[in-house]
């Protein structure tokens, strides 16, 4: 009988007490500081762009009807605006309460956000130029990596699909596996993947509440995308994305 490596993953990873997990003390005093500690990558040295929070309304049970897989898009340029919603309540900050961070807009297991998020903008506009960028989720802004045009065979070269060409927008989900793993051990790993799922809903959701389509992609080339968010593949690494437009 063939059993393929995701299989003996999830099985291993079954066990709680067993290899590959980490033993977590019910008194919460006893912790280690890392297991309290929210982590944020930080770009300090590149300059930002200050995004919106601005509180549409839609009904909620309409977007879920209304909620598809769509793989052709009109290419409109990227407004600030309209980015500046779509990450707010995807994947941003919602509540603080004296600073301190309290709720996002998703769950993350034992609230360590192994989570990074990458508009990678093919359209761009004045207020948002085409590029690569970081979303800082602390200060909700963007990062500003790299602003350069994308050409359809730029694009080509990161995806299997033809159709990406015409998206106007690249959202790319990213885990830092340590900030799980260094609490879960192994089974973090489960955790991280259940959390860009929820991820991934919210970004359809908001997208249909803002007029967008959007796809969840498989077929890109994780490599290709990883060295152009000059991340190493392993530490951090690729583990979701979505097209929009």
């Amino acid at each position: 009988m063939y059993i393929d490596f995701s299989s003996l993953f999830h099985v291993a990873s079954k066990d709680l007490t067993g290899k590959g997990t980490v033993y977590i003390s019910p008194d919460d005093s006893l912790w280690p500081k890392e297991w309290k500690t929210v982590y944020y990558k930080n770009y300090a040295n590149l300059p930002t762009i200050p995004l919106e929070r601005e509180r549409p309304t839609a009904d909620y049970f309409d977007l879920l009807y209304q909620r598809q897989s769509c793989r052709t898009f009109s290419g409109r340029p990227v407004q600030k605006e309209m980015l500046s919603t779509l990450l707010l309540y995807s994947c941003g900050i919602l509540n603080r309460k004296e600073d301190i961070v309290s709720t996002r807009a998703y769950p993350s297991g034992g609230g360590r956000f192994p989570l990074e998020v990458y508009p990678v903008v093919f359209s761009g506009s004045e207020s948002v130029p085409s590029g690569i960028y970081h979303y800082n989720v602390k200060d909700h802004a963007l990062d500003v990596l790299w602003q350069r045009p994308f050409s359809p065979q730029d694009i080509k070269d990161l995806f299997v699909y033809e159709w990406v060409q015409d998206a106007s927008l690249l959202l790319v989900i990213t885990a830092v596996f340590w900030r799980n793993q260094i609490k879960y051990g192994e089974r973090g790993y489960r955790y991280i993947v259940l959390e860009a799922g929820h991820l991934g809903e919210n970004v359809y959701l908001t997208a249909g509440a803002l007029g967008l389509r959007c796809c969840a992609m498989g077929g890109s080339f994780d490599e290709k995308i990883e060295c152009l968010l000059d991340i190493d593949g392993t530490t951090e690494s690729l583990i979701h994305s979505v097209v929009l437009g």
